[in-house]
């Protein structure tokens, strides 16, 4: 499984500034892709996947696409996550 993540900042004319953050990888002959875009007030997310997959003879191409706007960042969410797996794991707790 191969993985990419981009961040690309551009800035218009006008001096607003444009985020898109992008995640893309590979998986059963899938082609999977994460964008997310900054927008006034949020994010809008695009999500998609193409490709056949390799694991069965017969299986049929895929080609799906998903867009939603949300008011959190869902890179800077998993980041958060890891950190705090990361600070708790340390902990033993008990068997029982």
């Amino acid at each position: 499984m191969s993985e990419r993540i981009e961040v690309t900042k551009q800035t218009g004319k006008d001096g607003t500034e444009s985020l898109t953050y992008s995640k893309s990888w590979d998986k059963n002959g899938i082609h999977h892709r994460k964008e997310v875009r900054k927008v006034e007030g949020g994010y809008i997310i695009v999500e998609s996947a193409y490709g056949k997959p390799s694991d069965k003879e017969d299986a049929e191409y895929i080609d799906e696409r998903k867009e939603y706007v949300t008011t959190e960042n869902p890179f800077d969410q998993a980041e958060k996550k890891t950190e705090e797996e990361k600070m708790f794991a340390f902990v033993d707790t008990p068997l029982m």
